[in-house]
């Protein structure tokens, strides 16, 4: 269920709240000058550790309370968070702890940076490590960019460093994305954060999103880590989803129910596309339902009508499947509520109504 209000504009905000092989040089003085201006660094005693006190400087206001991420190794923990009273296009801080090359803690602070909620180890064949990081800014109420850093440990401090192998920082094209928020949360029903720059240990496989008219397709350019560096290995479809669907040219909606997953994509044909499984099912295993030559259908209300969602219509052997169908209820204050549902129909009979969870 969602509280919606009548205008779109409305709807849409608040449905927001998210090549060359060269070793580094490790002296410590060649650290990119952005960050050494913005760092202030201080060493972490054992006290330190186990204090909860929040700092009390000027600078540290609105700075408690942000998202940790930590390094698969432990070596780097990064809290970020943002400013209260930002607006629709915030600033950001972030609190680094560190090891250093001595094997102590020191906390780096950035005071004006990007958003952090990701760090990932990267081991090299030589025996060095790096770190990515997934960064992302607001940089309108509907609209955001994300992007890729990469960093050493180097000494007491850090160097931004070539995200493809770790070397020495250069321009790198492919590591950064713009989008529209509220398109791909309802694509996603909200889920598909994560899948944004996604690392994978396992495979060491990074998956960055294509994006085409500021839309992101579901569709991922993978870069596979050899040991050495990332290596571009083309464009694949959503991880882990079933051969049967690959081809497609972006998703339209994911949707699930109590006891069903359906995805609903865009061939490129421009027909839509209607697969779906029942639990405990994922979208690793074949489908139960595929179903090709779908419509969507736009709702219109009256001024003072809360207006329905589109939802998208699918037919075979007789049954009618509608995903996203929409029952609203108007609240108060031009307020309301939309309701949204997996239909299945046999004539006028209904034969399956679910909500979307």
């Amino acid at each position: 269920m969602k509280t919606i209000g009548l205008s779109f504009l409305v709807i849409l905000a608040g449905c927001v709240n998210k090549s060359h092989d060269t070793k580094a040089d490790e002296n410590s003085s060649e650290l990119n000058d952005t960050i050494v201006s913005e760092i202030t660094d201080e060493e972490i005693s054992e006290a330190a550790e186990d204090s909860t006190d929040s700092a009390t400087g000027d600078e540290d206001e609105g700075t408690s309370g942000g998202y940790v991420c930590v390094s698969e190794d432990g070596k780097i923990a990064i809290e970020s968070g943002i400013y209260e009273g930002g607006g629709t296009a915030p600033d950001y801080w972030a609190y680094w702890t560190i090891v250093d090359d001595n094997g102590k803690k020191r906390k780096l602070s950035f005071y004006n940076t990007s958003y952090h909620d990701r760090v990932h180890a990267i081991h090299k064949n030589d025996g060095s490590t790096y770190y990515l990081v997934n960064c992302s800014a607001k940089t309108s109420s509907a609209f955001t960019d994300e992007w890729l850093e990469a960093y050493r440990i180097v000494g007491d401090s850090i160097r931004e460093v070539n995200i493809t192998d770790g070397g020495r920082k250069r321009d790198e094209y492919g590591f950064h994305i713009s989008y529209d928020i509220p398109g791909w949360y309802f694509a996603t029903n909200g889920e598909g954060y994560d899948w944004i720059f996604e690392y994978d240990p396992a495979t060491q496989n990074l998956y960055v999103p294509l994006v085409d008219d500021e839309e992101i397709l579901d569709r991922y350019e993978v870069w596979h880590f050899n040991g050495n560096r990332f290596v571009n290995t083309g464009h694949q479809p959503h991880k882990g989803l079933h051969d049967s669907l690959a081809k497609y040219n972006r998703l339209i909606s994911c949707f699930n129910t109590k006891d069903y997953i359906i995805r609903i994509d865009s061939l490129d044909s421009r027909e839509l596309r209607y697969a779906s499984w029942k639990l405990p099912k994922t979208i690793a295993d074949k489908p139960d339902i595929i179903i090709t030559g779908g419509k969507r259908k736009e709702h219109y209300g009256a001024p003072d009508e809360l207006k329905r969602c589109d939802d998208y219509c699918f037919t075979k052997d007789g049954y009618e499947y509608i995903v996203n169908y929409c029952e609203t209820k108007l609240i108060s204050n031009g307020f309301g509520e939309h309701h949204d549902f997996l239909l299945v129909k046999k004539g006028d009979k209904i034969i399956l109504k679910q909500p979307e969870i």
